[in-house]
């Protein structure tokens, strides 16, 4: 039986082709980019790229149920709350183990009432935030959850703990990466959380 290698035979089978070939391209495409699509979400890559927090700009949102002493709520934070004024910022997270040895020195601090200590709970899941802070004390007047890293990213730190002597502005006076201790405190963080704002 001989083969049909008509025009009109030839131009079906490209035709044919075209529409297999078209077909699979889609399906490998939008395969693609729902791989980037998860990617990108998963990796958090708007942040990374187009971080929406400054120390001059930003709104962090309270820890749910995170309540007080007294059963209230603890709030969040804003750069409007520390704007005319000292304050001590400080990264932090249950899980990490430096946060959770440097904070009986925090809350030694705050106890001196030198200036307002703001809490920035960094990628923490509520509820080991609320057992962290009920179990070793709360020294924050706020804390903020920080659940995409915006501002620890924005304030350069990369991971926690992170500490930062905030001055009128507001801006960043003075910043560590390293656990606070006593030594630090006297020498680094309490001379400048006593210093007047100009």
């Amino acid at each position: 039986m001989q083969a049909d290698t008509s025009p009109e035979s030839a131009a079906s089978f490209a035709s044919r082709r075209g529409i297999i070939l078209g077909a699979v391209g889609c399906i490998g495409f939008g395969a693609g980019a729902a791989v980037v699509e998860h990617v990108w979400k998963r990796k958090d890559m708007t942040a990374r790229f187009f971080n929406p927090f400054s120390i001059k700009n930003f709104d962090l949102p309270p820890v749910p149920g995170l309540l007080d002493a007294a059963g209230k709520p603890v709030p969040g934070f804003s750069s409007a709350d520390l704007a005319g004024k000292r304050s001590l910022l400080v990264v932090w997270a249950s899980w990490c183990p430096t946060c959770r040895e440097e904070h009986k020195h925090i809350v030694a601090l705050a106890k001196r009432n030198l200036a307002p200590i703001y809490g920035v709970d960094a990628k923490d899941p509520p509820a080991r935030a609320k057992y962290f802070l009920a179990r070793y004390g709360n020294p924050f007047v706020a804390v903020g959850a920080d659940e995409h890293t915006y501002l620890q990213r924005a304030l350069g730190a990369k991971g926690v703990p992170g500490s930062f002597v905030i001055g009128p502005g507001p801006v960043v006076e003075w910043s560590t990466y390293e656990g606070l201790d006593e030594e630090v405190i006297e020498k680094e963080v309490a001379p400048r959380l006593k210093a007047k704002a100009p």
